[in-house]
């Protein structure tokens, strides 16, 4: 169920009357205000009955929305989502279907739109219509937002610069970075798939990134036990195992921010504890790519020099 403009006293004013059950329902855009009275003035001739009341099929109650309003509606998502416009093929498929929908719901009969405008004309008409709710213009709307969002991820993991320059601007830019950046901050491998599909769903609903930065946050605390209960009071894996990653940008000659947290798994898998920072260095000592290092070559040009001078065939 939801709200709608009824016409209770049939004097050809509407006013609006919200779902009881959703309490600040607001009224759909498009209603002719010149058309719109208050409740409280809208008093229904004695002996009508709630059909009569809530169903007058002489008179419809909500209006099929002009061009001018669909465009500006549709033009305001984007811009907010992409901080784009529309594209023009996008912005004549949402219009087509909307207005078949209402269209479709019509009890009086209706121009046949084939071909919408993609401006405002001044013979713009509001028809009175039964009408859609506004979930189901919203589901609609969300439709095209997710198809764009998707088109555009498809397009940055080919490596398309426009996509890529695209893809971070407006909310659904900044829900993708704080996914990006939510993983990488806490070493958890990324699937690019994935990662796109948890932002469209962060964007269209912005209470669901909160829940999907949790559920990153539940699995660093999978593959990091020692940081567990530190990760529930909100601090990053790379902020917990910086000196970790530091002291291993100094012995293995690497850039500290390149270094992929999942190679310090290791330090943190024990969940009695993290290792010790010395132990570390050591382990670190040992791999195989430590000897490869301008340090390693210095350690044992330095040993080796000790130990010949031990022999006494040093100067």
């Amino acid at each position: 169920m939801s709200g709608a403009y009824l016409d209770k006293d049939n004097d050809g004013q509407v006013a609006w009357y919200p779902d009881p059950t959703m309490p600040g329902e607001k009224p759909p855009a498009g209603q002719d205000k010149s058309k719109v009275e208050q409740q409280a003035n809208d008093i229904p001739p004695k002996g009508a009955t709630a059909n009569e009341l809530v169903f007058p099929e002489s008179d419809p109650k909500t209006v099929i929305s002009s061009t001018g309003e669909i465009t500006a509606e549709i033009n305001e998502a984007f811009g907010t989502m992409f901080g784009a416009a529309v594209p023009k093929e996008i912005n004549t498929a949402f219009f087509n279907e909307l207005r078949a929908l209402q269209m479709s719901r019509s009890t009086k009969p209706l121009p046949k739109v084939t071909k919408p405008p993609l401006k405002p004309k001044p013979n713009d008409v509001d028809v009175i219509i039964e009408g859609v709710s506004a979930q189901e213009r919203k589901d609609i709307l969300n439709k095209y937002l997710k198809q764009y969002a998707n088109e555009q991820l498809a397009a940055v993991a080919l490596g398309d610069p426009k996509a890529i320059a695209n893809i971070n601007r407006g909310s659904f830019g900044l829900t993708y970075t704080t996914l990006k950046n939510a993983y990488a901050n806490n070493g958890i491998p990324m699937n690019i798939n994935e990662l796109g599909k948890l932002s469209v769903e962060s964007s269209l609903n912005p209470k669901v990134l909160q829940s999907n930065i949790n559920l990153i946050n539940l699995q660093a605390k999978t593959y990091y036990p020692a940081l567990a209960d530190k990760i529930d009071k909100g601090f990053t894996v790379k902020q917990l195992l910086s000196p970790y990653l530091q002291t291993r940008a100094n012995i293995l000659e690497e850039d500290a921010d390149s270094i992929d947290l999942k190679e310090l798994q290791d330090v943190a898998k024990d969940p009695k504890g993290l290792m010790g920072l010395y132990d570390y260095e050591v382990s670190l000592r040992k791999s195989p790519k430590w000897r490869f290092t301008k340090n390693a070559q210095d350690t044992l040009g330095a040993l080796g020099r000790d130990f010949t001078k031990m022999l006494g065939l040093g100067a």
